[in-house]
């Protein structure tokens, strides 16, 4: 009882010296008595033996309150943590170490990540998983804080530590080990611990609303990232939820809304960011899947005159195209055995079937599809825009007007109607002009500007392909010409040098006049399509062409 008397004396006065932040004698003094404490306990521990564990819990407090108080170096800060660690864990479920246990784990982890010992923080936050499932199922309110255990009291009249408590530092431990993930450059690991810190933070209404959807809404985008798109609407759409919750509710406030009201601007304008990649994100995924399909097809020489129509081929059901996006993601993004089921993540506690109603998710297969996704898509993207001007944040401005020329051509892509195709190119074309206009009264700039106008050319050159359309379909009312049925004696004609009076004959002026107006319109058209899928090749025009019937009504 004298040990714990004097104890606890000692302790009032590391108190005091922790809160006379400004006495030159502090640190002096603050380090005496510690070392006093230390001593304390050792005798503690020894001399009664049902005190050991208690000494142990105290021992390990102050550690803790020594490596964020003392001018320690972060090695010397790890290894003092790491010595009482290992003393503690393995009474790690004992009401008096497991709640000081759990805090030293945390900041030693932090330690020896910024120290670069990244794989032993791994092995000691992956140990504890199993600690936390043994926690939940313990009785929630027997702990103790080592903090209350600095007095005479007898353990069994010691208040126990509040449970919230113990969930926040677990809740830590999670993020932490989301950051080691991050670190390590393990994706499916790394969203899936961020997810479990983000529900247990919203199921335990941990920190502000704000910035729980802001991180909520950044984790949405790196799903974005990684193609998993139902998993990017969910948590962008839990994002939009919170924030709006909260916007709605202090508008409830005036003279509080008036104060926050810039800080939602910017929290809004975010997350418009990162629905505006979710959306060409989406398009990009729909078009990838529509050129491998018809590219991976065998085909022979007259197979690429046949008509054709992908929107409406499709893929066989939506099932088969989460497999592809899985198999994407596996190949191109993360390593093997990282996958986990897309049901874990979730936020049961929130109610988002309304708000996920009305975000396109499925992969665009029709003009209907692409209709849709691209208005959802430019609503946020004007909203963003609508923040900036060139003069003050040219680089943002910059970007919403490429991200918007990019809507256009995805748009026109699927569109099957060429008159609608034309008028989507050349509001691309307006948009990218404008911009150039722009950037010339620039300095600094050459490299963007040299891009738009790349750009600007591609546009023409579409442009340029749909006439050609448009004057192969006034032709083909006067001349009619069954391409599929034509197509071998045509081609092999073409490809045979003794044949060449065969195909004069074969052919009339004007029908022949037809077929290489086509021939010219399939093979820009088709060239598109290369460039655009990334397998683009220099060939001979009859080796690039197909038939126009991809894009035609």
């Amino acid at each position: 009882m004298e040990t714990l008397t004097r104890i606890s004396s000692t302790f009032e006065n590391v108190r005091s010296n922790i809160k006379c932040k400004n006495s030159s004698e502090r640190l002096q003094n603050l380090k005496k008595d510690i070392q006093t404490l230390t001593n304390e306990l050792v005798v503690l521990g020894k001399e009664n033996h049902d005190q050991y564990i208690r000494s142990l819990a105290m021992e390990g407090y102050l550690a803790l309150l020594s490596a964020k108080t003392m001018p320690l170096s972060l090695i010397e800060k790890k290894n003092m943590l790491q010595t009482s660690f290992e003393k503690l864990k393995q009474f790690a479920l004992r009401e008096e170490c497991l709640f000081i246990m759990l805090r030293i784990q945390n900041l030693l982890c932090y330690y020896m990540i910024q120290l670069d010992q990244v794989a032993n923080a791994r092995e000691i936050l992956e140990s504890m998983e199993d600690l936390y499932d043994q926690i939940s199922k313990a009785q929630p309110d027997k702990f103790l804080d080592a903090e209350d255990l600095f007095t005479v009291e007898l353990v069994s009249n010691i208040k126990r530590v509040n449970p919230e408590k113990i969930d926040k530092v677990i809740t830590n431990n999670v993020q932490m080990q989301a950051f080691l993930y991050n670190k390590m450059n393990l994706p499916q690991k790394y969203t899936l611990y961020n997810h479990t810190a983000l529900r247990r933070q919203l199921e335990m209404k941990e920190g502000t609303p704000q910035d729980w959807a802001l991180r909520t809404a950044r984790l949405g985008n790196y799903f974005t990232y990684l193609n998993q798109i139902g998993n990017a609407r969910h948590h962008l759409c839990a994002a939009y939820h919170v924030l709006r919750t909260c916007h709605d509710n202090c508008k409830l406030m005036p003279e509080e809304f008036v104060l926050q009201k810039a800080d939602f601007e910017i929290h809004f304008l975010e997350l418009s960011h990162h629905w505006v990649k979710y959306g060409l994100t989406l398009f990009k995924m729909s078009k990838k899947k529509i050129l491998n399909k018809y590219f991976t097809q065998p085909s022979t020489g007259a197979d690429l005159w046949k008509t054709v129509d992908l929107l409406e081929d499709g893929l066989d059901n939506s099932e088969k195209l989460d497999e592809e996006n899985v198999k994407d993601l596996g190949a191109e993004k993360s390593g093997k055995g990282d996958c986990t089921p897309e049901k874990l993540f979730t936020f049961p506690s929130l109610d988002l079937k309304e708000i996920e109603g009305k975000v396109p998710l499925e992969s665009v297969c029709s003009v209907e599809d692409a209709r849709k996704l691209f208005a959802f898509t430019y609503k946020w993207l004007m909203r963003a825009k609508h923040y900036y001007d060139f003069e003050h944040h040219s680089a943002q401005y910059i970007s919403c007007s490429l991200q918007l020329a990019e809507l256009y051509e995805h748009l026109a892509f699927f569109e099957r109607n060429i008159d609608n195709q034309y008028s989507i190119q050349k509001r691309r074309a307006n948009v990218l002009e404008t911009l150039n206009s722009l950037l010339k009264t620039c300095d600094n700039v050459m490299s963007v500007q040299i891009d738009v106008i790349r750009e600007l050319s591609q546009v023409q050159l579409e442009l340029m392909a749909l006439n050609l359309q448009k004057l192969w379909r006034e032709e083909s009312h006067t001349n009619i010409f069954n391409m599929d049925t034509d197509a071998d004696s045509i081609i092999n004609s073409l490809d045979s040098e003794s044949n060449k009076t065969l195909t004069e004959k074969t052919l009339n002026t004007s029908s022949k006049n037809m077929f290489l107006r086509k021939m010219e319109a399939a093979t820009s058209i088709n060239g598109k399509l290369f460039r655009l899928s990334g397998q683009l090749v220099a060939r001979t025009p009859s080796q690039l062409s197909f038939s126009t019937g991809i894009l035609k009504n």
